[in-house]
């Protein structure tokens, strides 16, 4: 009973000065911010032109392929012959060519992707230290996140994405 009695006091005595410190928490939307920051939408659209560019030449490739294959449709070209091999030469370096276009194209997304993240969360651990904030918690996952509820008053993701402009 005195073990208890103890233990109660002591929990009493420990607790005091933290429930009488002021602890500030926020929380912050990573993915908006990473998504809609000037530099994001930037970066968004320069992958856009390459990927459309890409695109371009892919598809170009690829009419030239559908044509010769026309042709030695038309023409009866054996199986066999090197006009066959090498349209089928031809198939495989434009397959290949899609797949390693597809490959850098996911290679430069990932880059973008690590960098601007990297950005977002020294500009978030910044902002934390210059506003004394003692926890900033990320809430971009709505459904499966962290968060279940945050009063807006504590989503500081509008005034990164000012300090970020």
């Amino acid at each position: 009973m005195k073990l208890r009695a103890l233990s109660l006091l002591i929990a009493l005595v420990i607790a005091t000065p933290i429930a009488n410190a002021e602890i500030r928490i926020a929380t912050v939307d990573v993915s908006k911010i990473v998504n809609d920051s000037p530099e994001a939408v930037s970066k968004k659209k320069d992958l856009d032109n390459y990927s459309a560019e890409i695109k371009k030449k892919l598809e170009s490739k690829g009419k030239e392929l559908a044509a010769l294959k026309t042709k030695l449709e038309d023409t009866k070209v054996s199986a066999d012959s090197k006009e066959a091999e090498n349209f089928r030469n031809q198939v495989r370096d434009f397959e290949r060519m899609r797949s390693d276009a597809k490959a850098e194209l996911e290679k430069r997304y990932v880059k973008i992707n690590k960098e601007l993240t990297e950005k977002v969360y020294a500009q978030i651990e910044k902002f934390a230290k210059a506003n004394n904030y003692d926890l900033i918690i990320d809430k971009s996952d709505k459904y499966r996140g962290p968060i279940l509820f945050g009063a807006p008053s504590t989503d500081v993701t509008d005034q990164l994405l000012k300090a970020s402009k």
